[in-house]
């Protein structure tokens, strides 16, 4: 396993945390509702993940094997 496999990795175990962080945060205690009318609720859920996605996006970059 390389170095960038490694790194992937840890991308993965990072993502895995900023998820649970945005779950807790988004449901367990919501300041604004998902279905408030305004949309604002809709904005911050996606808000909440798209550190996780771009985390998790980069450590499937890293993880691939690389081109010969």
């Amino acid at each position: 396993m390389t170095n960038r496999q490694k790194n992937g990795l840890g991308c993965f175990l990072i993502a895995a945390l900023l998820a649970g962080v945005a779950i807790k945060n988004s449901f367990v205690t919501p300041s604004i509702p998902v279905g408030d009318e305004s949309g604002l609720g809709v904005s911050r859920l996606v808000g909440a993940f798209l550190p996780s996605i771009l985390v998790f996006a980069l450590g499937l970059w890293l993880f691939q094997k690389p081109k010969s």
